[in-house]
């Protein structure tokens, strides 16, 4: 895991936990915002490892072993 990885999902769930707290303190309304700014956090997160992965999946040229031919 990167460092900007691990800033996107701590972010991401400071958010929800800010936004659980104001949900059950003051209503949906006023949490709503830090739960979609953790989901938006969340999502980046899951489309940079997807991403990243298909660019780093290239694949590997397979030598083949020069051997000796059994008759």
């Amino acid at each position: 895991m990167k460092l900007v990885d691990a800033i996107l999902l701590s972010a991401s769930v400071a958010f929800f936990i800010m936004g659980l707290h104001q949900i059950m303190s003051f209503g949906f309304a006023n949490g709503y915002w830090a739960v979609m700014i953790s989901t938006v956090l969340f999502f980046t997160l899951i489309y940079r490892r997807v991403t990243g992965k298909r660019t780093a999946e290239k694949p590997a040229e397979v030598k083949k072993k020069k051997g000796k031919v059994r008759k």
